[in-house]
């Protein structure tokens, strides 16, 4: 039993990898170029920022690194709240295709922070445990919009800890980590979105793009909801997994 479910596993992994190198039809990928355009210029600011902050303060620069910081924490909402939004609307959409997208756990080496990493092996865990494509699609966001939403919270907190005292150098530490994790999940979610636009009908597409947009204006910046784990999926063991 278990060896059928590794082999589905490494299926799976093979399937997304041929979904990237998939070329999209014309008008999705237009979309797919448009949406991933407007993150990537987002987390262009926020990783200007904290890698200015970084430089500064390797030069003894520490007030003005601090500014530099305080710039990136008021533009990684920019990029996290649309990545969240992503996530839900993903998830709504894709539990009515007829055949889910191909999908492959997350990877716990591939994030620093012990959160994100309790958080990825755990989809991990529950990608070799349920059976079929949407359950394992769905879990798999719910997972990458906490993390998202953690990471962000976490990075705004430790900001606010440097403008508030003095330079420590676990809190630098924090912020190269947590600024690590909110970028692998951005590669995550452009993987994920091209393999549900190769599964998804073109004649969705119009309204998979005003529910996407919709997503965007219900979650502004420093006010989106923390999403919980679904219990309904992951069981009672999910609360060890997250990062209160």
């Amino acid at each position: 039993m278990f060896w059928n479910k590794q082999r589905e596993t490494a299926a799976s992994r093979s399937s997304v990898t041929d979904d990237w190198r998939s070329l999209l039809p014309a008008e999705k990928k237009c979309l797919f170029d448009s949406i991933v355009r407007q993150w990537e210029d987002a987390y262009a600011i926020f990783s200007v920022a904290l890698d200015d902050a970084m430089s500064l303060r390797s030069e003894g620069k520490i007030g003005r690194a601090r500014q530099c910081v305080e710039i990136a924490a008021s533009a990684i909402r920019n990029l996290t709240a649309p990545l969240e939004g992503a996530c839900r609307t993903l998830g709504r959409t894709g539990r009515h295709l007829a055949s889910p997208p191909s999908i492959a756990p997350l990877n716990p080496g591939f994030f620093r922070g012990e959160a994100a990493r309790q958080n990825a092996h755990w989809n991990q865990l529950m990608h070799t445990v349920l059976f079929g494509g949407p359950s394992r699609f769905l879990h798999k966001l719910r997972v990458l919009e906490i993390i998202v939403a953690d990471s962000a919270e976490d990075f705004c907190r430790v900001c606010d800890d440097l403008s508030a005292s003095h330079h420590r150098e676990a809190s630098w530490v924090r912020l190269d980590e947590l600024h690590y994790d909110v970028n692998t999940c951005l590669r995550e979610i452009v993987v994920v979105l091209k393999s549900f636009l190769l599964a998804m009908p073109s004649a969705s597409l119009a309204a998979f793009q005003s529910d996407l947009n919709a997503s965007v204006i219900a979650s502004p910046a420093r006010q989106s909801p923390k999403p919980s784990l679904d219990s309904a999926i992951l069981g009672r063991r999910a609360a060890h997994f997250r990062r209160e």
